[in-house]
């Protein structure tokens, strides 16, 4: 379990649930103010939720369909990773370009479609996105 903005969440509250969180929380879509300001706590907690996603802690349970709303979140993510490292935090650079990867395969893969090119190719690309959720969080830092 997770606590995003002081609630604790369930990995199975799925990305709906996970949005409707960070939306409360005024954690926003990409983590960044008005100036183009990156906040490392506003990232910390969207990562956090998008670790308690199922399709994040249990790729293989889901159909490759179910995890399309959290595959374009992450590649917000990745944008945002990849702002952050060009603007002075190098340390994201990499985790930023796994995501864009993992997303780029996911896609390749025709995974958000009902009649994916292999589900064992979905089942990586959500396995190494989710790799790069969690070196992100550790480039971060508590």
């Amino acid at each position: 379990m997770s606590t995003v903005c002081g609630v604790r969440i369930s990995k199975g509250i799925g990305t709906v649930g996970i949005a409707l969180l960070l939306a409360a929380c005024g954690a926003g879509e990409t983590a960044r103010e008005a100036n183009g300001t990156v906040h490392l706590e506003s990232l910390r907690i969207k990562l956090d939720a998008l670790m308690a996603d199922s399709c994040n802690s249990e790729p293989e349970s889901m159909k490759p369909w179910q995890c399309e709303k959290y595959v374009t979140q992450l590649a917000n993510m990745a944008t945002t990773l990849t702002d952050a490292a060009e603007s002075g935090i190098e340390r994201l650079a990499g985790p930023g370009q796994r995501m864009t990867a993992g997303v780029s395969e996911y896609r390749a893969a025709r995974c958000a479609g009902t009649s994916p090119v292999s589900e064992d190719k979905c089942v990586a690309a959500l396995t190494q996105i989710a790799d790069a959720v969690a070196a992100a969080e550790r480039a971060i830092g508590d």
